[in-house]
């Protein structure tokens, strides 16, 4: 009863039930809600925060019904424009990572990478209902830092874990209207090469800005500059195609600019 009038109190009474719920597995998603579960109970008894704590609750929920979960879009959260780089930057390489194998092979590291990295979105927009918050209009912003720095190392941490030795098939993303390879791409062309003995097939894929045309020329371009990184290593190709924007990782609608669809997907043959 005192944990309940706690909670009543924070205003998080409706997620008292999932609070204490049992949830048994080693799967990605069972991992994943009782990461989620042990953060909501945090931000409801420690914080106090019932908004943090209601959002954390429905994803890790969703996570325990099998759905697949997301780490937050930073750009939604309501971070300093100054921020958003670095915390895009991280996402891109949790992302890779989870797809690259990560939710069958590293199931509870990589939960606990997406629960740290989603504290960290958290921590950085911490003051969207303080003074100048971004509910209010404001810029938002964390309003304590060391939390920020506290996340952002569990995170990274974390994630080392979540990236070990993943077996493919590899994601490899570019920016914008681009199809140069950055380092972060690079490091996976490396460890394909590291990883693999037969021959591998790439496929370059488009976000849904631009024409049809245009992102069936730039997913193959895309896919030709990582076959290229490959046989620079000395990797042999059975294929190199686009599929531009017909098969995308996140549905969208036309003309949207979605960083997740614009990759190159490296497979055996």
């Amino acid at each position: 009863m005192g944990s309940f009038l706690v909670l009543a109190g924070c205003g998080t009474w409706t997620a008292e039930s999932y609070l204490h719920e049992d949830i048994q597995g080693d799967s990605f998603n069972a991992c994943l809600a009782r990461e989620y579960q042990d953060r909501a109970t945090s931000e409801a008894y420690v914080d106090c925060n019932w908004v943090d704590t209601a959002m954390i609750v429905e994803k890790g929920r969703a996570a325990a019904a099998g759905e697949t979960v997301l780490p937050y879009d930073p750009a939604t959260k309501g971070v300093l424009p100054s921020d958003l780089p670095e915390l895009q930057d991280a996402r891109s390489k949790l992302m890779a990572a989870l797809d690259n194998g990560g939710r069958e092979e590293r199931g509870c590291a990589c939960a606990k990478a997406q629960r740290y990295y989603d504290g960290w979105v958290e921590q950085a927009s911490d003051n969207k209902l303080g003074v100048n918050g971004s509910y209010f209009g404001g810029e938002g912003g964390p309003v304590q830092p060391d939390r920020v720095e506290a996340e952002k190392a569990a995170f990274y941490e974390a994630l080392t874990a979540c990236a070990l030795q993943a077996s493919g098939p590899w994601t490899i993303y570019f920016g914008f209207d681009k199809y140069n390879l950055t380092p972060e791409a690079q490091s996976v062309i490396d460890q394909i090469v590291a990883e693999t003995t037969g021959p591998l097939s790439v496929v370059g894929h488009t976000d849904t800005s631009g024409s049809n045309a245009y992102n069936q020329a730039l997913g193959q371009r895309r896919a030709d500059s990582v076959s290229n990184a490959l046989t620079a290593q000395g990797k042999e190709l059975c294929s190199a195609a686009s599929k531009g924007e017909t098969d995308l990782a996140v549905q969208t609608g036309d003309g949207v600019r979605e960083p997740l669809n614009r990759r190159a997907v490296v497979a055996g043959c």
